[in-house]
């Protein structure tokens, strides 16, 4: 596994052997400096090299690219880019783009950048349980814990706003919508 960042004219001139090269995984983020999404989803995206690490640390035809968008022109292989960031996967002549990707969760977070990773890489793939009714019930308790705002067996203090926080806010002079809405609908009297 390889995690590379190309970000100067020297370093955009392998992409195109990468690319083309039998049996490579390319995983390519395209960004633009100064882009928000962009600036949301590269973090993410330099998560994967730790996530990455542990599962294919000796697969040499897996790559992962991040590349400014200043040096496409250096770039012969990859193809149309619609906007930015764009993030695509290039396998022996083969394009698709995250967007078009079978995944369930398009959030552009480590998780779902791992599940079209595993989804394309074939040799390793995560071990997802079977629905056993035990296995149903641990995953829907954990995630009804979350909503409640438990975490980990402890009990989330304050809620979305703390008790302090309400008792200051002078109803006959709120601060904004939120405070409007409060006390119109939620005060205790």
């Amino acid at each position: 596994m390889k995690l590379l960042h190309i970000n100067s004219e020297e370093d955009s001139k392998t992409v195109d052997k990468i690319i083309e090269d039998k049996g490579n995984h390319v995983f390519v983020l395209i960004y633009m400096e100064g882009c928000g999404p962009c600036n949301a989803t590269r973090p993410e995206w330099e998560k994967l090299e730790s996530a990455l690490s542990r599962q294919y640390v000796k697969k040499d035809d897996l790559y992962v690219l991040d590349i400014n968008k200043d040096f496409l022109s250096n770039i012969a292989k990859i193809g149309n880019i619609d906007g930015f960031p764009t993030m695509k996967y290039f396998n022996d002549g083969n394009v698709e783009t995250y967007e078009d990707s079978s995944i369930r969760k398009k959030d552009r977070t480590v998780d779902s950048f791992m599940e079209w990773i595993e989804s394309k890489v074939s040799d390793v793939k995560s071990v997802v349980p079977e629905s056993t009714p035990e296995n149903v019930f641990k995953r829907t308790s954990r995630l009804m814990s979350r909503k409640r705002g438990l975490t980990r067996g402890r009990k989330q203090k304050g809620g979305k706003w703390s008790r302090k926080y309400k008792k200051s806010i002078h109803c006959k002079r709120p601060k904004g919508f939120s405070q409007k809405q409060y006390c119109k609908y939620g005060r205790k009297k």
